[in-house]
């Protein structure tokens, strides 16, 4: 079953600036579906479209079978959405948020007691309860972020960039939420820089360069088309011993050949496969910043 469809998608933005151009893809319930881009390709205004926060300028996108132009009042209570400039309130509590957040989408006192308590619960942060913002790790504050929008219950949650500035383990405990919550049925769009975390994450992906879509499928198949093969890194066994080698050998006998004469000369040798950011590199040129 498809929850978001997008057919033809366009946004010219007033003073001329052309976002997004003719962009067509559909995302399945439970699904974790990545948009990459440089800055300025149309991620985020792309996935503000579709969390009815702007209207296209052509063609149609449906989330959860409405359409997003005629029927967000229908999309709105069923859907979050975790902007990437979302950062919680550094003098009030975790707890705080989270109540607060329920009172805002209209539930009694006691309710939004309950319904808070549920959700830190499910997400790990009742034993932070009390604690300010401030104290809080990166890591544990986008938790925090990421139960205010499930106070809602959504169906689909829409998340620009959530882990940027996080430390290593930020990160992977906001990817380890993330697939948690697809494997309970939410479906996930999100827009990322790292591609370490779409590799992670992504059932399929969207490669947007200059508001079009470079690419549409998964992790391997955009493997499969970065078009450098297997590399072979041959180093010295021992510190000063020599130089560390990058090699793309063109056939399996050229590489059995490599993996010889390393062992004769007792080198070290690894293989590297192609990576998301080779196909990224392949399909836009440069890198995911410029």
């Amino acid at each position: 079953m498809d929850v978001v469809e997008v057919e033809g998608l366009g946004k010219t933005y007033p003073k001329g600036t052309v976002a997004l151009r003719d962009v067509s893809f559909r995302i399945a319930k439970g699904e974790v579906f990545c948009l990459l881009g440089r800055n300025g390709a149309g991620k985020t205004t792309l996935l503000r479209i579709l969390a009815t926060q702007l209207r296209p300028t052509t063609g149609h996108a449906r989330v959860l079978g409405h359409d997003v132009q005629r029927e967000p009042r229908a999309i709105r209570p069923r859907i979050a959405v975790v902007p990437q400039e979302a950062r919680p309130q550094m003098m009030l509590s975790a707890w705080d948020h989270v109540r607060l957040m329920c009172m805002i989408r209209g539930m009694s006192k006691e309710d939004a007691h309950r319904r808070a308590r549920a959700v830190m619960e499910e997400f790990e942060l009742w034993e932070h309860k009390d604690k300010l913002s401030a104290d809080l790790s990166g890591g544990l504050q986008q938790r925090v972020l990421l139960a205010m929008a499930f106070t809602a219950d959504p169906e689909v949650l829409f998340l620009d960039e959530p882990t940027i500035g996080l430390d290593p383990l930020g990160r992977r405990q906001v990817w380890s939420m993330v697939r948690r919550l697809t494997s309970e049925g939410v479906t996930v769009l999100l827009t990322t820089h790292y591609m370490d975390e779409a590799e992670k994450l992504a059932d399929r992906l969207a490669i947007v360069h200059q508001g079009a879509l470079a690419f549409l499928g998964t992790v391997d198949e955009a493997k499969a088309l970065a078009g450098t093969g297997m590399r072979v890194i041959v180093e010295p066994a021992k510190a000063n011993g020599g130089e560390r080698q990058v090699l793309n050998p063109k056939s399996d006998g050229e590489i059995l050949g490599i993996v010889q004469r390393s062992l004769v000369q007792g080198d070290r040798v690894t293989f590297q496969p192609p990576t998301l950011e080779d196909a990224f590199i392949k399909l836009v040129g440069g890198t995911i910043d410029g």
